[in-house]
């Protein structure tokens, strides 16, 4: 029960930004423009969407994203659709959406990947290939430690992996002893996004700006900025108990580089990656995710460099949306993923 007085005051925030975001969708038509998908599987934690538009000759992609994120950033307009991508390419894609009101914490939303690898894996009879963005990443890059053999191949997206002192723009987190959740349940999206604002404010605050500017005189960059900053109006109220898991074992702790992760009573080690082949891809000039952080723990990575671009909104979620990211990293990503599958 969300009780404490300034989860109040935000939790009225939220209800403010997505108001606010219905609107843009019916005055201004920024709306996302998704592919078409049914729910194959339906659970309190989560929805595991597949997308009808399916050819299914290359093979099975799960896509993990942030738990604390709408999931349609990946499939935000058709042009720049990582969803589109995959499906053109011939993968049955997938989508682990998580639900605005879940109340797990880490061990359970590493369970519910795990549950969505079975789904695909006995419809199919092999693993998917999974990829994640930026927690989402993490996650499950944690799923295939704990799990190797569920999964085909990981690519992980501007996903930190190593916190502590690799952490970046965001180590703020990791200074304080404990964290002021009490017994609420959620933690409002506005919270998160002003801690984020106040944590690394060129990219989530004046970034914005820099690139709404630069994008005035290119339509499309425009349409796509906008879309981007109207996606960020939908940030939804996480689980406590993740964020607390998160905040404690990963950000302070780094238990998971450290190979001293214990989750569902087996100890999960980063090292057991070794077994499954992993890509990244990483921005090397990124405060939120720097490369270290992405890259160090990992044994022989493919690496695919993303380089900032304008018409993005926020250059955290550039590789996803990107027009520049679409010509260049998303078909080496494509052929690295087709290889043996």
């Amino acid at each position: 029960m969300e009780n404490h007085p300034l989860f109040q005051i935000f939790s009225v925030s939220d209800v403010l930004r997505r108001t606010v975001g219905l609107l843009l969708d019916k005055t201004a038509g920024l709306a996302p423009l998704e592919r078409p998908w049914h729910a194959v599987l339906d659970t309190s934690e989560f929805r595991l969407r597949r997308y009808d538009q399916d050819n299914g000759t290359t093979g099975p992609v799960l896509i993990v994203p942030a738990p604390i994120k709408r999931a349609y950033i990946f499939d935000l307009l058709p042009q720049v659709s990582v969803v589109a991508r995959l499906a053109d390419a011939g993968f049955s894609v997938y989508l682990s959406e998580w639900r605005d009101g879940a109340n797990g914490d880490l061990a359970t939303t590493i369970t519910s990947i795990a549950t969505a690898l079975d789904k695909i894996a006995m419809e199919h009879g092999r693993p998917p290939i999974v990829l994640g963005h930026s927690l989402g990443g993490t996650l499950a890059a944690i799923t295939a430690a704990l799990n190797p053999g569920q999964v085909q191949k990981l690519l992980l997206i501007e996903a930190p992996l190593r916190f502590g002192e690799q952490i970046g723009a965001l180590r703020p987190v990791t200074i304080y002893p404990g964290t002021p959740l009490g017994t609420d349940r959620h933690v409002p999206g506005s919270l998160l996004d002003l801690a984020s604002v106040s944590a690394a404010p060129d990219e989530f605050a004046f970034g914005r700006w820099i690139d709404a500017f630069s994008s005035l005189l290119d339509e499309e960059a425009l349409s796509i900025h906008t879309r981007v900053i109207r996606w960020t109006l939908d940030e939804f109220a996480p689980s406590a108990p993740l964020l607390e898991g998160v905040i404690d074992l990963l950000y302070r702790r780094d238990l998971f580089a450290r190979n001293e992760l214990h989750l569902l009573g087996r100890d999960v080690r980063v090292e057991s990656l070794a077994d499954v082949h992993v890509a990244a891809i990483v921005d090397h000039s990124s405060r939120v995710v720097p490369f270290q952080s992405a890259l160090e723990p990992l044994r022989s990575p493919t690496v695919i460099s993303y380089t900032p671009e304008t018409g993005v909104g926020l250059q955290h979620v550039g590789p996803l949306v990107g027009r520049r990211a679409h010509r260049d990293v998303w078909p080496r990503v494509v052929h690295w993923m087709s290889i043996g599958s």
